[in-house]
């Protein structure tokens, strides 16, 4: 999915989350640090305002599948959330957990008055616990690995400008891609 598909995607999802987003203090929260790039861009096209916090989970580590449990290891300051309306934002849903852990701490370990999740790439094909976002800006329907827009593969490839599926070896890991230098 290139540049000019990603920014429409974006646009539509700004447009159908305005409205959810109601109340005088909004904070929003994108999940470090796949989130950042999505975050960034969405942001920009929501109404000025925000409070900005973050909220780190890592799960994935090196692999292509959930590691570890979701546990926050970076949290957001409590004055920025308790009773607040939050806008969690993450560049994937995919199994579900760190979202739905993301949520939770916030809810009720935090105070959020509410918790608004908004996603750029919805993957229902991986769901492991019941949680969907509230808008998503795109889905994929097939269990691709995705890279590119924050997404990684082993801390590469998120300062991609697009989406970019990776192959498969017969491992049934991803295939490191290669750089062709203009050198």
């Amino acid at each position: 999915m290139g540049k000019e598909e990603l920014s429409v995607a974006l646009d539509g999802l700004a447009e159908r989350l305005i409205p959810l987003l109601e109340g005088p203090e909004v904070t929003a929260i994108p999940v470090l640090g796949g989130a950042m790039i999505f975050a960034a861009d969405l942001v920009r096209r929501l109404p000025a305002g925000l409070v900005m916090d973050f909220i780190r989970i890592q799960t994935y580590g090196n692999s292509t599948s959930p590691e570890k449990a979701a546990k926050p290891d970076w949290t957001p300051n409590p004055e920025n959330i308790e009773g607040k309306h939050c806008l969690l934002m993450d560049d994937i849903l995919d199994t579900g957990r760190t979202l739905t852990e993301a949520r939770r701490y916030l809810l009720e370990e935090m105070g959020a008055a509410k918790v608004t999740i908004a996603v750029l790439i919805d993957k229902p094909v991986r769901r492991a616990v019941p949680i969907e976002a509230d808008a998503y800006a795109v889905q994929f329907l097939d269990d691709l690995f995705l890279v590119g827009y924050g997404l990684d593969y082993r801390g590469r490839y998120r300062n991609l400008p697009h989406l970019l599926a990776l192959e498969t070896g017969t491992d049934g890991l991803p295939v490191p891609m290669t750089v062709e230098s203009n050198s």
